[in-house]
């Protein structure tokens, strides 16, 4: 059966266009812009991208038993449950409100795994992070510029951005962002969208609700009138009473010409090339919404997801850019907050001790009112 799954070091499943180590280059500066115009609104830098924290968790990552062999690779190779955090997000590099269509996120931090890793260091992490939507409009590092160009313009009149994407000969895929449904964040599917490297193969990644109570919502839509918070008090609501599942999958490349890995605007047909569960992702009830989690994750912490094995090394033209475009993010984010570097945590005791956030009544703002909750220190 592995004979039907092309190796990540084939002919063809990479290929280098030319002039794109510069457009990376150009691609990054813009996005330091955005940083920038962020920090000149807010007096605060954000992340470049996903810069929004909609809630962390901390729980249980667990690689099934008697995985056939095509999918026991890489840190799915024996049987295990790992300890991981995992941060809920926005991906917007404008903050926007909750209660309208936008992108969102998840990024993982895993610990505990073992194996050769592409930076070298010796903390045994994996990161993963993934978005609501199976493809990306920034499916090239020419796309991702033209597109950046167009919001840099329109940074204050996202109208006319939204008419340049329209305006795109490939506009079916450009404007997916605008048209997405306004799920709650554990309801969410999760997708890498880009290629990795899976042991010997090539795999693209998901993560999709499995807790009865998650996909009750599925199909439940934020009303036009929610709050501009909403995605984070209700997963802070949801976490709290519910224990919250999601199955971890890989679809894996079998045919180049349907199955593209440097043009991440193209999905791969998931009929003809099913995704696989490998794993399960656990968090017991739990405050999401934890002042010191999130600002250590804002400020601190970075997910990136060439931090991890070699086996699992991220495959393709965006994923390149992203490379250098998260590096540079995570070098000005530091340097503008005050930090000389960021901490790359071994273990979730490194994680800040839980404190319950104040419960404030704003009776002109009800949208930044908190749930109340009891929450001991630890």
């Amino acid at each position: 059966m592995a004979d039907k799954y092309i190796r990540w070091d084939a002919k063809g499943v990479e290929v280098i266009q030319d002039g794109e180590k510069e457009k990376i280059q150009a691609v990054s500066d813009q996005f330091q812009r955005f940083q920038m115009m962020n920090f000149n609104e807010h007096h605060h830098c954000l992340r470049g991208t996903h810069l929004k924290t909609q809630g962390c968790v901390m729980g249980k990552f667990i690689v099934h038993d008697n995985l056939a062999p095509h999918l026991a690779q890489g840190m799915f190779s024996k049987p295990a449950a790992y300890d991981v955090i995992m941060r809920y997000s926005s991906l917007t590099p404008k903050l926007v409100p909750d209660n309208i269509p936008a992108p969102r996120g998840i990024g993982m931090k895993i610990f505990g795994i073992e194996g050769e890793k592409i930076w070298g260091e010796d903390k045994k992490t994996q990161d993963w992070t993934m978005n609501n939507y199976p493809v990306l409009e920034l499916r090239t590092p020419q796309d991702t510029y033209e597109i950046a160009d167009s919001l840099e313009k329109n940074w204050n009149t996202l109208d006319k951005f939204g008419e340049y994407l329209g305006s795109r000969k490939d506009a079916e895929v450009a404007t997916i962002p605008g048209k997405l449904p306004r799920q709650y964040m554990v309801a969410m599917p999760e997708y890498s969208q880009s290629a990795y490297r899976y042991g010997d193969y090539v795999a693209k990644l998901g993560v999709f609700p499995l807790g009865e109570e998650q996909k009750k919502l599925e199909k439940e839509s934020i009303p036009d009138d929610a709050p501009i918070n909403i995605l984070s008090q209700q997963a802070r609501v949801f976490h709290l009473k519910h224990k919250v599942t999601y199955s971890f999958c890989v679809q894996l490349l079998e045919n180049l010409e349907e199955q593209p890995v440097d043009d991440i605007g193209v999905e791969w047909d998931d009929k003809k090339y099913p995704w696989q569960q490998v794993a399960t992702i656990e968090f017991e009830p739990q405050d999401s919404w934890l002042p010191q989690f999130r600002t250590w994750w804002d400020d601190r912490i970075t997910v990136n997801s060439w931090h991890g094995l070699k086996t699992h090394q991220p495959l393709g033209s965006t994923n390149r850019m992203r490379r250098v475009v998260y590096a540079e993010s995570r070098k000005l984010r530091l340097a503008m907050n005050g930090y000389k570097d960021y901490i790359e945590p071994s273990s979730v005791n490194e994680v800040p001790a839980p404190v319950s956030v104040p419960v404030l009544n704003l009776p002109h703002q009800p949208a930044t009112t908190s749930a109340h909750v009891e929450v001991g220190g630890g």
